[in-house]
Formats: structure tokens, C-alpha cells, sequence
């Protein structure tokens, strides 16, 4: 704790526990890159580098968004982070401020959220998208006080332009036990911000300006508001109106709605509701926000609940309500990371949506092994998306059975399916059943034999094929016959693939022509000569990581890059980046 002069008592303290996560790059049962790694002051700032001792999302760029397999969705105007985590703090606070140790592609945090863990939230400091950068750093935005008592802060994550995966040390909260007034809270501020420009020397560029004066004017100045030119978008034909409207975004619609009666009529069409996207809107989300879409959901195909529903927002009874009474034309579903799902919301899925096409249970960790029984009533199924879920062998192989269409599965850090012998059963039932796969992945979720390998390599209309961090067999040359067998793949991830060699990426040069991605982080057998022919060959590619590639050096990667601009190169080795 530390006192000001206005005698109030700012409390520091560092996150006391991980309450909640969207993704981690670290295997759920490990200490290396997991989420755990927030609890507590900083390990490893302000060194910059990767350090296993940092929590990591999953993703990072635009990688994971271009596959050419999955629906993209209807995007919204308001974005949310790719990742989120929530961190727990021993003593509410009035926040005052919060610092982000950030130690690797820095400039990732998009949104720091107050929670009361009680599904409400307050939004205590945006942050643009922008670039990362290649420097630790402690995210602190301008401090202010916030009326809402919390002990519980969610990060938010866009890595979309970063680099490489950006990694965080810790979490500090500053806060008060007592709230500080507004005016009170704004001298703070201004105060402390005018010390930052004296000290600086800026004050002195523009001789007789008042800094603190002009500060103060600036904070406590209303903005003018300014004449909006008038559109008579009324003079226009509503079936024309229609069409215009169904480009716009939801917060658009909401509010065109109270721009006039006409709008108001037009824009409870259902027709216009037949994408609904509300990710972008998780901390608002509730009971009344489900009904108010219901009276709109007559159309509904696509919705995107994820995110939503957390900390009892809303419950499994109310999400099954909603399904049971506008979830019939659905073909696509996204749940990613919700809470509230249960055996009885996913009974409501399974009885209420017969033209499902896409279900994504990504992160949805607390879900019953046994509610994944009735994914078998999902007759027309075609993408199924169930990473970090605790599905188990018996019951996907039985669900899988009735999906006579699927052509994407997502299995990746199903902790369920890693024991000995799951993933074999798994790529052996895909050949037989369902070989005309088009996207699979493994990440994280076990081993896979000479057996299953035999099994996945048969899958020739492979495009997609994720085994990264997948224990291998050491032998029978099967990275060169998957190459070789499944000519269409676009990306492939072998990450931590300790058995690739240099004749399995002349194999991937030679057959693979379509590759856009191909990861072989922490090989020790590639050399730059089997890279190169890949880089030369594989005219499409887009992205290659030869992260901690032993043999692979910094003056390869430098040549590769001015040889071949269009492809990102990554290359990180014990802390050294090119």
C-alpha cells in the first residue's frame, strides 16, 4: 500500500489466482506458457524474450483466421481480442490502475475490463490494434478512477498483428478501498500527467503556455456537439431500405432503429437477422438481450454466442429456452468459451437444430464428459470444433458415426483423448468412415503409433492437418508419405515434430504445390538445404516457422527473407530473434 497527499490509501497486489482463459499455449497439466503464469509479481520483466515462465495465447497474426475450410461469419463493427483471461485479486478495489507486464510482442492488450464476478463488467481502458513490438513493456494505461468495486480484471488479447505469439508476466491492480471522487480523480490525473511534461522539458518548447491550465480545460470542457448533414434515406423504398440494411452491423441496427418509427419498423425485420454475431457484446449479453433477439431470430442461421453467458450472465435454462424457440433453421453455432453450457443446453442443440452444419465447443472445459452424447443427433454436421473440451474417446467415435458429411474436425488439447492409443482409433475410424476429410486437427491431444499414421496418411483430401506437439514414432518415413499422399494440403503443422528431416521437406517441396503454411518449430534435423527447397518449390507458401531450429542460423533466415518477400519467416532460437 501507499499513501498520496489527498490521504487516500492506494492497495497494489498482484494476481492471486487464474479464474477463467480463452486459450494457452502450455499443455493444460504443465508450467511452461499456461495461464497460471499470471498469478503472482513478474518472473522474467523486464527482460524481453520468450520465456516459458509467461502465460501465452494459442494464436497469434492472421495465421489461424486464412483457412480456406471454415466459415468466416459475420464480422462486427466492435471487435473483441482474439484471447482473454480473467485474473482474480485477494482484496476488492476501487481501481484506480492496472499494469500489464508484457515480455514478448509487446502492444498486444486490446481491452482491461472490472468485473464483479458476478457477470456484470465495467470497460476500464481500450486500446487500438496496432503493431507489436519488439520490447518489454508495462501496459499502463493513463490512471482514473473507476466507481465499481472489483476484484476480478479480464485482459483481452488481439495478437492479430503481432509478429509471434505475445507473452505476458503478470498483472498488478491499484486501487483504493474507498472511492475517490470524480473531480478529485481527474486532478490526480492531470496532475500526474503535467509531472510526466515538466519533467520531460516540455513545457518550455511554447513559451508562455499553460500546460496545467490547458490540461484542465481539456478535462473538464464539454464537447461540442457538431450538425450531422441530413440524409432522406426515409425518401427510399423500404425494399431498397432492406437491402441497405442488411449491411450494417448490429450496434448499427440498434441504433438506426431509434432514429425514426419507419426505421424502427424495418429494422425489427427478421430477415435482417438471419447473422447474428454477438461475441463482440459478452459483457452485455443476458436473458433480456436473448428475448429481444427472439422477437427478431424468425430467420436465424448463423449465431455467435462466445464469450457469453459467464459468471451466471445468463444460465443453461435460459440458452435452452432460446435454442428450443429460434434454433430450427440454425447451420451454424459458435460457443466458444461459454460457461453455461450444460447436458441440458446440449440436449437443446441436439433436439432444436436439425440443420446444423457448425458447432464450435472451443474452451468450453466445465461441460460434462456425458453431454457430449448427444452430438450423435447432428445428422448434417460438417465442422465440428471441440479443442480444450473434455470429450472422450467412446463418445466422439459414436457422435462421429451419424455425421455422414464432416469434413472438419478440431480436436486440439483434448486432454480426454491423450491417453495411449485415442488418437490411433481416431485417424483409423476417420479413414474408414469419413476419408474424405478435408481439415483435422490434433494439437496437443496425445500420440499417435505407426498405426495411427498409417491411418492419417490415407486421408488424401487432406487440406489442413494440425499434429503439432503430438508424440510421433521415431520411424517408417511418414511426414514424406503424408506429402506424398495428401497433395492438397495448405497447412501443416508439425510442431515439436522431433522426427522431420530434410527428405521429408524435399517430400513437402515436391508434392505439396498448394502448401501456404508449414510449421516445423524445434526440429534438430532440418538443415536451410531442405528449407530452401521448400521455399523454392512451395510458390503459395505464406508462412514458415523454424523456431529453435537448431541447425537453421540467423544468416539463412536473412537470405530467405530477401529472397522470398512474401513469405513470413519466423525464426526465435534460446531467446535470440531474427
Amino acid at each position: 500500500s501507499s499513501d498520496n497527499q489527498q490521504g487516500l490509501v492506494f492497495i497494489e497486489q498482484y494476481a492471486s489466482r487464474v479464474t477463467c482463459y480463452s486459450s494457452q499455449y502450455g499443455h493444460v497439466n504443465g508450467i511452461s506458457y499456461t495461464a497460471n503464469n499470471l498469478v503472482g509479481p513478474p518472473s522474467r520483466f523486464p527482460a524481453y524474450g520468450d520465456f516459458p515462465e509467461t502465460y501465452v495465447p494459442r494464436t497469434y497474426g492472421c495465421w489461424w483466421k486464412e483457412s480456406s475450410v471454415i466459415f468466416k461469419g459475420k464480422n462486427e463493427v466492435d471487435q473483441t481480442g482474439e484471447d482473454f483471461i480473467d485474473v482474480q485479486f485477494q482484496k476488492p478495489v476501487y481501481p484506480y490502475c492496472v499494469n500489464v507486464y508484457e515480455t514478448y510482442n509487446s502492444g498486444c492488450v486490446r481491452r482491461l475490463w472490472a468485473g464483479d464476478g458476478q457477470g456484470n463488467w465495467k470497460l476500464f481502458h481500450e486500446n487500438p490494434v496496432k503493431q507489436s513490438q519488439k520490447q518489454s513493456q508495462i501496459f499502463s494505461p493513463e490512471p482514473h478512477h473507476l466507481l465499481f468495486l472489483t476484484s476480478l480484471i479480464r485482459i483481452e488479447i488481439d495478437g492479430s498483428f503481432a509478429d509471434y505469439y505475445p507473452e505476458v508476466d503478470a498483472v498488478l491492480l491499484v486501487g483504493t478501498e474507498t472511492y475517490l471522487a470524480p473531480e478529485e480523480s481527474v486532478k490526480l490525473s492531470v496532475l500526474g500527467l503535467y509531472a510526466k511534461v515538466v519533467g520531460l522539458g516540455l513545457h518550455r518548447l511554447v513559451p508562455g503556455f499553460n500546460i496545467l491550465e490547458s490540461m484542465q480545460r481539456l478535462c473538464f470542457t464539454d464537447k461540442l456537439s457538431q450538425d450531422a448533414s441530413v440524409c432522406h434515406l426515409s425518401n427510399l423504398p423500404e425494399e431498397i431500405l432492406r437491402v441497405i440494411l442488411t449491411l450494417l452491423d448490429l450496434r448499427s441496427l440498434c441504433s438506426l432503429a431509434c432514429a425514426s418509427s419507419l426505421f424502427n419498423k424495418i429494422c425489427k425485420d427478421s430477415v435482417l437477422f438471419t447473422a447474428v454475431n454477438l461475441k463482440p457484446y459478452w459483457h452485455c449479453v443476458n436473458l433480456l438481450s436473448l428475448k429481444w433477439l427472439g422477437a427478431r431470430s424468425q430467420c436465424l442461421q448463423y449465431l455467435d454466442l462466445s464469450w457469453c453467458g459467464s459468471y451466471g450472465k445468463f444460465s443453461s435454462s435460459d440458452f435452452s429456452w432460446f435454442i428450443k424457440q429460434y434454433g430450427k433453421r440454425l447451420r451454424i453455432l459458435r460457443l466458444e468459451n461459454c460457461s453455461f453450457l450444460n447436458n441440458e443446453a446440449l440436449y437443446s442443440i441436439s433436439t432444436s437444430c436439425p440443420y446444423l452444419q457448425e458447432l464450435n465447443l472451443r474452451g468450453c472445459r466445465d461441460l460434462e464428459s456425458t453431454a457430449f452424447w448427444h452430438l450423435g443427433k447432428l445428422h448434417v454436421m460438417e465442422r465440428l470444433i471441440l479443442d480444450s473440451t473434455q470429450i472422450e474417446l467412446p463418445t466422439l467415435l459414436v457422435s462421429l458415426q451419424s455425421m455422414a458429411s464432416l469434413s472438419h474436425l478440431s480436436l486440439g488439447d483434448c486432454q480426454n483423448l491423450s491417453l495411449l492409443g485415442s488418437l490411433d482409433e481416431i485417424s483409423r475410424w476417420l479413414n474408414r468412415h469419413r476419408p474424405g476429410i478435408i481439415s483435422l486437427d490434433f494439437w496437443r491431444s496425445g500420440h499417435l503409433s505407426n498405426h495411427g499414421m498409417e491411418a492419417l496418411v490415407g486421408l488424401e483430401h487432406l487440406r489442413e492437418l494440425d499434429i503439432g506437439w503430438c508424440g510421433l514414432p521415431p520411424n517408417g518415413n511418414w511426414i514424406s508419405q503424408l506429402a506424398n499422399r495428401c497433395r492438397s494440403l495448405e497447412k501443416l503443422f508439425l510442431t515439436a515434430a522431433r522426427i522431420v528431416k530434410d527428405a521429408d521437406l524435399i517430400a513437402i517441396a515436391q508434392y505439396c504445390p498448394n502448401l501456404k503454411q508449414l510449421d516445423v518449430l524445434g526440429n534438430s534435423y532440418i538443415t536451410w538445404e531442405g528449407c530452401s527447397r521448400v521455399l523454392d518449390k512451395c510458390r503459395k507458401l505464406r508462412l514458415l516457422d523454424v523456431s529453435y531450429c537448431c541447425q537453421i542460423e540467423a544468416i539463412h533466415v536473412a537470405n530467405w527473407r530477401r529472397t522470398y518477400p512474401n513469405v513470413s519467416i519466423k525464426r526465435i532460437f534460446v531467446n535470440e530473434e531474427d
